[in-house]
């Protein structure tokens, strides 16, 4: 048991075989870099009931769980599951760069990926550094986790002006039973460029397994990124992920994110604006059935004057699934002329599913416009008879009204493209869930 770790932290096993897979690949860097997470991994603690963060998602069986390390050989990519969508890929499985799965050599002028290991000596300081920043962060063990048990990372640079046609198409699978992998994702968009990144998060079949995913995105200075994910992990996985963004001034960041798969997803979103005239966008769509949890937490802190920010979350729960939203917006003292709306809406489409909303603000700066809200309600008899009375099948009016519900939420991205692709994937799910959850 390495470092004296506590017998009540999880995943004592998969932490020793870290380290020990380091040592052997005889990486110093990423030996300090585990050994560095371990220790904030055991300092901070593994979530439970009585902390406020996590007090909607129940990670006891996550805990109780035995994963191996995982490695990178798996099948094709899942072509129904991800995100259909004409860019560049850049395929990781289980973690690890799979070079014969990308499209290395396609990514458009202004765009360079790189993994970790392949970052020269001088740049390499840095950017430990900031892998090491997010697990310093009161609250976030898993992040720390994350950096205990990777065994690369990947870092995409969006050059200084840079205006890629094309997006980059990331695409994180996950494969075998029983397995643990933890993708680290690096993206940072140079001053002045406008780009969009994307990100699937996929399995097959049932097949359980552990994806405990970090990104962390920095945005120059007039810099716009388009950031977008989907979660349709296979429906026995557990999803834990944290991004965090810092924008610099006059910056767009604009993310979305759906959230479809796994058996337990958290995505959580920490947001720091520093300089002014920000635009931060943070928007999601959630689609549950069966005994799903589908956790989505965000924390937007407003650090500089005359920045807005926008979040509107909705979902859509069948069967006995649970939601989980969790939104705080802070305003700092020097943050004044700040604009902040926030909005979660959740449709249940039985008795059994169960929704948990706590939105929240908190000021220190008197001349700002903040405003939030949450609404649950039922999917409307009223609207759906009209429909049957049209000559339309109640299945059929059901799936309209529930895209039309979740559409309006996905209309809150700005690349159009990208916009239909989601648009396209929610209906696919609607098409081969909702039919099956009438109760």
């Amino acid at each position: 048991m390495p470092d004296g770790l506590a017998k009540t932290v999880p995943f004592e096993d998969l932490l020793a075989r870290a380290a020990a897979r380091a040592s052997e690949q005889g990486a110093g860097w990423l030996v300090d870099l585990n050994a560095q997470g371990r220790r904030r991994y055991v300092e901070a603690g593994w979530p439970h009931a009585r902390t406020e963060s996590w007090k909607y998602t129940n990670l006891n069986a996550l805990a109780a769980a035995e994963f191996d390390l995982a490695s990178g050989e798996g099948g094709g990519v899942p072509e129904d599951r991800v995100l259909a969508i004409e860019a560049p890929r850049v395929v990781l499985v289980n973690g690890v760069l799979q070079p014969g799965l990308s499209d290395l050599n396609r990514l458009p002028e202004g765009i360079t990926v790189r993994r970790l290991a392949e970052v020269s000596e001088t740049e390499r300081h840095a950017v430990a550094a900031l892998l090491q920043e997010v697990d310093s962060t009161d609250g976030l063990p898993l992040a720390a986790l994350n950096t205990a048990t990777l065994s690369d990372g990947l870092v995409l640079d969006i050059a200084d002006d840079a205006t890629p046609e094309a997006p980059v198409h990331l695409i994180s699978i996950g494969s075998g039973e029983n397995t643990g992998f933890a993708p680290r994702l690096l993206i940072r968009a140079g001053a002045g460029s406008f780009a969009d990144v994307i990100e699937s998060h996929v399995g097959c079949g049932a097949e359980v397994y552990f994806s405990n995913v970090v990104a962390q995105v920095t945005v120059g200075k007039g810099a716009r990124l388009g950031h977008y994910k989907v979660q349709n992990e296979a429906l026995g996985a557990f999803h834990i992920a944290l991004t965090t963004a810092e924008v610099a001034e006059g910056g767009v960041y604009d993310n979305f994110v759906l959230s479809l798969g796994s058996r337990l997803a958290r995505n959580e979103i920490r947001g720091l604006i520093v300089g002014g005239w920000v635009e931060f966008r943070v928007n999601g769509a959630y689609m549950a059935a069966g005994t799903q949890h589908l956790d989505n937490t965000t924390f937007i802190d407003h650090a500089a004057a005359g920045s807005r920010s926008r979040e509107v979350y909705k979902g859509v729960l069948a069967g006995s699934s649970r939601g989980v939203f969790q939104g705080k917006i802070l305003v700092r003292p020097d943050a004044q002329q700040t604009d902040g709306y926030q909005m979660n809406r959740a449709m249940l489409m039985s008795d059994k599913a169960e929704v948990n909303s706590k939105p929240e603000l908190e000021i220190y700066a008197d001349d700002v416009r903040c405003s939030h809200g949450a609404t649950v309600g039922e999917l409307e008899e009223e609207q759906v008879f009209y429909l049957q009375s049209r000559g339309i099948d109640r299945d059929t009016a059901r799936q309209l009204l529930v895209a039309a519900y979740i559409d309006d939420a996905i209309n809150e991205i700005h690349s159009e493209p990208v916009r239909d692709a989601m648009k396209q994937l929610a209906s696919y799910w609607l098409t081969m869930t909702l039919t099956q959850t009438e109760t």
